[in-house]
């Protein structure tokens, strides 16, 4: 396999690499250009031209200038290095630095100062604003810089015509071109202009892939498509570029990869999936449509699809690009209106060749077999963008581009679900189908796996509302069959559903309430109602009220209501929901059990007879004064307490074990006594159940008969 130059993410030709001149390390064997290591006067350059090309801003060159005056003194390494290890550029713009510093000293016959002279007025004039002398005297030390005049706009302009576009800033980088952000002055919008990268302007096969990149955009009118607005040429150099609708957003792999670190971390929302889903499925419809245009990309993953502030789906680079009925070979460009000559060279891929990003790319791609690419190497890349979608990660990695590419060739794709186990297993098996290593055995087009994803959605969506009509439904059942007043708002204090106990409570029906407000029902209670309401919604807190009404002078009653804020799938609050019932009965019964209450303590102890009760483990929970005073105990010291701490040990086991009998059998528990002493005692046990007729303990009764069985003509007390 042919070696590449290869960054994760990027597209790339699998070729071999053009020889790169390093102007900021050793230039042995060039005898052409200045040898920059010694040449301390270059190092300005080379920030003057870093600036230009935007891998450095104005800061970061002030910056850098400061930093060459250190270099100069200490030329330690190339320049070019000390820019990498301070951030300034990264290692893999070396090479592309390199190269412009090249063109500018070649066009001026390796003058330094003619070459920082040949800067545009955008970069002299951010320059002559930084506070420093080196960077003064190249510019009054320049050629023509007393003539020079800064650019109003500050920016640097690139255009046909009368400067019709001003390029505003590097948006981004690719294998072989780049976009600006752009200004058009003719129409008074902005634009993305995309222009070969400047080191590889003058290849007629990388300008002749530009043009039909430019050519079959423009031709291809579809929604999920950037509009191509003009194709032109620079009027300074001639060379290429075309400009397009400017869409700002995030990649599609950047959403996925936000959402998937955000589902590790347990914050994933739903709604982030769906829309991730939704704009794959745009895309398969956008591939779709240009298939039925013959055109295939060739080059489809998730850094080439762009989602829009505003809910756009569009589809970009479409450099690598075929027609279908046509091989490179033989694609022309006549109808581009560009000079013939660009079309000379157009092997942009030759048999044995891979062209591709080789993450996302088919397993005949990767293998150069060309005869066997068509719609369904398509379809394979989109099964490689759900993949993304659905794990996070594409479907194979690898440490060397060789390596990835046997993977892609030869090895299957690890499950979704054993990347996450909760992938879906209709989305997991549409994502396999598309990824099959045979292209007969991949979705027939990319409008099939559309469908597929589709289908699936809807019986998602389907579910949902099945669910959501089934929550309602027992909501509503609820709400209804218990005798409590309900009822639902808007932010605005608006019924939005209101009970049919709470509409026959005041004589309508809930229809006559729904869209209306307390100020037709309450007037008197409506402010007061209303301000509750706002303090549920500024604070998102449940206000629980308990209140006394007065329908007539002469019976009072009692009311609870409890409002709480209702929330969005989003959690925000967009209305009310209250709950009221009628407590007046509840009070009546409190009432009614305070003074039956208060009428069997104040029996109990006035009469004669002992009492107490005891929990179902043989404590006691109440004696009455009687029993205390018989015991010559104080009540405190008796709750608590069990026979066994009260009595002797044998009196204690008897007590226990009738005290078991009634908890046993429920039953009431009478016996007679006639101790030593000559005294007849009678003790009753009853059994006490709580509320569900649960046996919970046991009452007891214990008085003297001696005196009743001496009193002629005297009844059993307890009769």
């Amino acid at each position: 396999m042919l070696p590449c130059e290869y960054e994760e993410g990027s597209s790339c030709r699998l070729s071999p690499r053009r020889p790169v001149l390093s102007l900021g390390g050793n230039s042995q064997g060039r005898n052409d250009i200045p040898n920059l290591y010694m040449d301390a006067d270059h190092s300005f350059l080379y920030g003057v031209v870093a600036l230009q090309a935007a891998l450095v801003d104005s800061q970061q060159f002030n910056e850098v200038i400061h930093a060459s005056i250190e270099w100069d003194a200490q030329r330690d390494g190339p320049f070019t290095d000390l820019l990498i290890q301070r951030g300034w550029i990264r290692p893999d713009d070396r090479a592309h630095l390199d190269y412009l510093v090249e063109r500018k000293l070649q066009a001026h016959a390796g003058d330094t100062k003619a070459s920082v002279a040949s800067v545009t007025h955008e970069i002299e004039h951010s320059l002559g604003s930084l506070r420093s002398d080196r960077v003064q005297r190249s510019l009054v030390a320049s050629p023509g810089a007393e003539n020079s005049t800064p650019s109003a706009s500050g920016v640097t302009r690139t255009s046909p015509g009368e400067d019709r576009y001003t390029l505003t800033k590097l948006h981004a980088t690719g294998g072989i071109g780049r976009v600006w952000m752009a200004r058009d002055g003719q129409m008074g919008r902005d634009v993305a202009l995309k222009e070969l990268r400047p080191e590889q302007a003058d290849d007629a096969v990388l300008r002749a892939r530009f043009l039909r990149e430019a050519q079959i955009t423009g031709q291809l009118e579809h929604p999920g498509i950037v509009p191509v607005y003009e194709l032109a040429r620079r009027p300074d150099t001639g060379r290429p570029f075309y400009t397009m609708r400017l869409v700002k957003g995030r990649t599609l792999g950047e959403a996925a990869e936000a959402y998937h670190q955000k589902r590790a971390a347990g914050q994933a929302d739903p709604v982030e999936f769906s829309t991730l889903l939704y704009a794959f499925v745009v895309v398969c419809k956008t591939i779709a449509y240009a298939h039925s245009r013959g055109v295939i990309h060739r080059d489809l993953k998730g850094q080439n699809v762009v989602i829009g502030d505003f809910g756009e789906v569009v589809v970009l680079d479409w450099g690598l690009a075929k027609l279908m009925d046509q091989s490179d070979a033989d694609f022309k460009t006549s109808a581009v209106s560009m000079d013939h000559q660009e079309t000379e060279r157009l092997d942009l891929t030759r048999h044995g060749d891979a062209l591709g990003t080789p993450a996302y790319m088919a397993p005949e791609q990767a293998g150069g077999r060309l005869e066997l690419i068509d719609r369904r190497t398509d379809v394979y890349g989109l099964g490689a963008m759900l993949y993304q979608l659905l794990t996070g990660q594409p479907p194979f990695s690898g440490t060397t581009v060789g390596e990835l590419l046997k993977k892609v060739e030869a090895e299957e794709p690890v499950p979704p679900q054993d990347v996450w186990a909760e992938v879906p297993p209709t989305l997991q098996a549409a994502c396999l189908r598309a990824l099959a290593k045979q292209p007969s055995a991949r979705f027939a087009s990319a409008g099939e796996l559309a469908h597929e994803v589709e289908q699936w959605q809807e019986v998602q969506r389907r579910k949902a509302a099945d669910a959501l009509r089934v929550s309602q439904a027992l909501y509503h059942s609820l709400v209804e069959s218990i005798p409590l007043w309900v009822w639902g708002k808007d932010l605005e204090s608006r019924f939005t559903f209101v009970s049919k106990g709470l509409a026959e409570g005041i004589g309508l029906k809930p229809e006559d309430m729904v869209g209306k407000t307390d100020h037709d029902f309450f007037p008197s209670l409506a402010d007061q109602i209303r301000r509750d309401d706002i303090h549920v919604i500024q604070t998102g807190e449940t206000m629980r009220l308990t209140e006394e009404r007065t329908a007539d002078e002469k019976v009072p009653r009692f009311v609870e209501v409890i409002k709480i804020p209702v929330r969005d799938s989003n959690g925000e609050i967009v209305g009310t929901q209250g709950v009221l019932w009628d407590l007046t009965a509840w009070k009546r019964t409190e009432e009614a059990l305070r003074e039956s209450e208060a009428l069997y303590h104040s029996l109990v102890e006035s009469s004669i007879m002992h009492t107490w009760r005891k929990d179902a483990e043989g404590r006691f929970v109440f004696v009455n004064r009687g029993f205390c005073e018989a015991l010559g105990r104080a009540r405190d010291e008796m709750i608590g307490k069990t026979d066994f701490d009260l009595f002797p040990a044998e009196l204690a086991e008897k007590y226990r074990r009738d005290d078991t009998e009634v908890l046993r059998t429920g039953q009431t528990l009478r016996v007679t006594e006639e101790h030593p002493s000559g005294h007849v005692v009678e003790v009753i046990k009853i059994p006490i159940h709580d509320a569900h007729a649960q046996i919970v303990g046991t009452q007891g009764i214990y008085w003297d008969l001696t005196s009743w069985n001496r009193t002629p003509g005297k009844s059993d007390p307890s009769v």
